[in-house]
């Protein structure tokens, strides 16, 4: 998108003949508009708050469709680590375990179908089940049997209402669609002119456009809705419950510093400490993450396991 490029180029100065290790962290990107456009201020000359929030917009659409297409990728060209991620998966059961995640993605929702397994995703009460059928959203009984996804910061694959605080999660396979939802009507016939798309309302209030509420990799995230502290209390209730934490390809970033109070904060109040093990990418026990880990749970009761998610790994964390 130019303006995108434009944005990125002129605020950070960054160019497309540079290194991508120079380009800007996303937290850095957003915590830059959010800041400004929510304050009602301008950045820099060209960039008032309205246009902000349009670059907002275009930019969580683009991020949206590139979650989806990453998914669908690699269900064509299936690498070792996501066939170890369906090997887990394939072995959880909605008895024993439960997901905490901060992604917005649905790879995991999208493994759990995929692996034809009989729970669907409960993400919080306040959160309902529902369907698209010829451009139409309507809202499903909840499923008999449930496993916990709380998806802290939002998901790709919930509408919101702005005006009943309705929030709708539709299937995975539906994701797609929703890329345009969080642009607005005039936004969609301008960057998408040949596309056709006819906007989803709100099952209750109708004629009311709905739209993709996410948490955006920000310092200063906005999560004063329904929705988000409806899942941050299912994910303090699974925690305090777990006997096992189990962190799988998150890194403790700072920007999640409310996230990481929360960890501690149940972790101090309970009589026994939860078990801890936590899986990361690298070989290397010096790496920066582990580090993180180290820094905030001390080093009791606490097992790594570099490298990633293997069969081996997976039989040693469940």
């Amino acid at each position: 998108m130019p303006d995108l490029a434009d944005f990125v180029r002129e605020i950070f100065g960054y160019s497309s003949g540079k290194d991508i290790k120079e380009f800007p962290e996303l937290e850095d990107i957003f915590t830059t508009i959010d800041m400004s456009a929510n304050t009602g201020h301008h950045l820099g000359p060209k960039y008032n708050p309205q246009r902000l929030r349009r670059l907002r917009r275009v930019l969580l659409s683009n991020i949206i469709r590139m979650l989806n297409a990453a998914y669908l990728d690699g269900r064509r060209h299936p690498p070792t680590q996501r066939a170890a991620l369906l090997d887990l998966l394939g072995s959880v059961s909605s008895d024993s375990h439960q997901f905490v995640s901060l992604n917005w993605d649905v790879v995991l929702e999208s493994c759990f179908v995929e692996l034809e397994r009989p729970f669907a995703p409960f993400y919080s009460k306040e959160i309902k089940r529902a369907h698209i059928e010829n451009n139409v959203l309507t809202e499903i009984e909840a499923a008999p049997e449930q496993m916990l996804v709380s998806k802290m910061h939002g998901s790709i694959n919930w509408l919101y209402c702005d005006c009943c605080r309705r929030t709708f999660a539709v299937p995975t396979n539906k994701v797609g669609s929703l890329a345009y939802q969080v642009l607005k009507p005039e936004e969609v016939r301008e960057l998408f002119p040949k596309d056709t798309h006819t906007r989803l309302i709100c099952t209750r209030c109708r004629d009311v456009d709905l739209s993709v509420r996410l948490a955006t990799f920000s310092y200063q995230k906005a999560m004063r809705t329904t929705m988000f502290e409806s899942a941050w209390l299912e994910a303090e209730k699974a925690l305090r419950r777990a006997g096992k934490w189990i962190f799988i390809g998150y890194s403790l970033p700072a920007a999640d510093f409310e996230f990481k109070y929360l960890l501690k904060r149940i972790q101090l109040a309970r009589s026994k400490q939860p078990k801890i093990q936590v899986v990361t990418k690298s070989d290397d026990l010096s790496d920066g993450t582990i580090l993180r880990y180290k820094r905030l749970f001390g080093d009791r009761n606490i097992e790594f396991f570099p490298g990633g998610l293997s069969k081996s790994t997976n039989q040693k964390l469940l």
